[in-house]
Formats: C-alpha cells, structure tokens, sequence
C-alpha cells in the first residue's frame, strides 16, 4: 500500500494512513494523506465506490480534523 504525506511530519495525516491500512479491503490501494488547517484530504485512486467510502469511514471522528475532502478517483 503506497501512502504518502506530502506535508512531511504530520501526526494527523500519519494517523490516517495508519487507520486506513488497517482495512483489510484497503490493504493494497494507492490512497495518501495530507492534513491542513484542520482539513484532511484523502487522495488517491481506487476500483470502486464503495472502497471510496470506506477510506473515508476509517477516519471518522479523528481528533484535529474539522473536515475531510475525500478526492479519491475511482478508476474502473
């Protein structure tokens, strides 16, 4: 699983990737994180909208963040 912060040392966005890989169903998809001014921005490509959601679902509730933007392409 490739993830990313592009914003270098970011606990928040670290947190994230950490929760998402630990779905079974996301173990293998190209999906990243980056954390700002209390947003995270989910990134990446995935085959289905379902595991699109899914990644978003696996945040839910994190502390520090006040809204997510899931930008995650569903590539079919």
């Amino acid at each position: 699983m490739k993830l990313e912060s592009t914003t270098g040392i970011d606990e928040t966005a670290d947190a994230a990737k950490m929760r998402i890989c630990r779905q079974p169903h996301l173990a293998f998809q190209r999906i990243w994180c980056e954390h700002a001014g209390g947003r995270l921005f989910l990134k990446g490509q995935v085959p289905s909208f379902y595991l699109k959601q899914l990644a978003q679902e696996a945040i839910a509730g994190m502390a520090g963040v006040v809204q997510v933007v899931n930008d995650i392409e569903v590539v079919w």
